[in-house]
């Protein structure tokens, strides 16, 4: 189960806005099938990482704000199609990532952002 809660931001907890109940035998396969085409050619629909898009559209649906909402994940829903969803909705996110991906128009990197950004509490690792 993945599940998505709102609390505000004194982190005061408000209720569940996404639960997404799943097993790996709906996604049987698609480990072998990552062996022998690139990962990135196989459809969002077919992965397990889908379930941080429904997650991320079923809360952000349920909010009146969603420029006011920062979705948290960890290094699993590092995922473009993630990205361009949040930009999409109007909502933004937090991940921990464990690559230092293009940032901005693609010229420099989220370190570089990380660097030039005015609070620098917390650490890139």
């Amino acid at each position: 189960m993945d599940s998505n809660l709102a609390v505000t931001i004194e982190e005061v907890p408000l209720e569940l806005v996404a639960v997404k109940f799943w097993t790996r035998k709906k996604f049987k396969g698609t480990a072998a099938l990552k062996k022998r085409i690139n990962p990135t050619r196989i459809p969002i629909e077919n992965k397990e990482s889908v379930r941080w898009l429904e997650n991320l559209k079923q809360s952000t649906q349920l909010l009146d704000h969603p420029g006011r909402c920062i979705h948290n994940g960890d290094r699993e829903s590092e995922i473009y199609e993630l990205f361009c969803a949040a930009q999409e909705i109007g909502t933004h996110f937090l991940i921990r990532t464990c690559v230092d991906r293009l940032a901005g128009d693609g010229d420099h990197t989220i370190a570089d952002e990380w660097t030039r950004s005015p609070s620098k509490e917390g650490s890139i690792a």
